[in-house]
């Protein structure tokens, strides 16, 4: 999944009362460099830009006027797969700016939606139990997964000695009807020219 081959879109976002553009595209290292130096980001993104297998993973902002609101990192696997077609994604780290940084929504509706299209894309075929998108949630953003997103809840799962989380799926027909309730609600995106 050469990052070079990700496409661009334009999004609609909501600021205020009003509709604005913003972009989803490939997050590079000087994009990584610049949000560890903004307070609304709380993740170690240079720690999971220096741990990424660009062979297999990618990450990807949204930005309105020229500030990133938001950045996912998401893999396909496995790989390599066997035929050459990955079975799922996993969505491995998603955040927002938060509170009084952010001016603009749906942030996160959007990086997942970018997932999303990329794992329709290559085919993903699911994995045995036909999930084609999985995401495991810490226990703060259960609500979100679960009521915003929409998506599966499956069960508990450790991530660390320390700490579970809940991990949540989309099969193939939740991963469309989520594709095109994002949509409906927002209008459709329109890839750039690569």
């Amino acid at each position: 999944m050469p990052a070079s081959r990700l496409p661009t879109y334009v999004v609609k976002i909501v600021r205020g009362d009003l509709l604005d553009d913003a972009y989803l595209a490939v997050a590079g290292e000087s994009d990584i460099v610049g949000i560890s130096l903004v307070p609304g980001f709380k993740c170690d993104w240079m720690a999971l830009w220096s741990n990424a297998d660009f062979d297999c993973e990618a990450l990807v902002k949204l930005t309105y006027q020229g500030k990133i609101q938001g950045i996912v990192k998401f893999a396909l696997y496995p790989y390599p797969a066997p035929d050459g077609i990955p079975r799922f994604t996993e969505i491995l780290n998603i955040e927002s700016l938060s509170g009084a940084d952010r001016t603009v929504a749906p942030v996160g509706l959007w990086l997942i939606w970018y997932a999303v299209k990329i794992c329709l894309e290559v085919g993903c075929s699911g994995d045995s139990n036909g999930s084609i998108l999985v995401l495991i949630s810490l226990e703060l953003a259960i609500p979100y997964y679960r009521d915003k997103v929409r998506m599966e809840g499956l069960q508990w799962t450790t991530l660390s000695p320390d700490e579970e989380g809940y991990a949540f799926r989309f099969s193939k027909s939740q991963a469309i009807e989520f594709l095109n309730g994002i949509t409906n609600k927002y209008g459709a995106a329109i890839e750039l020219p690569g």
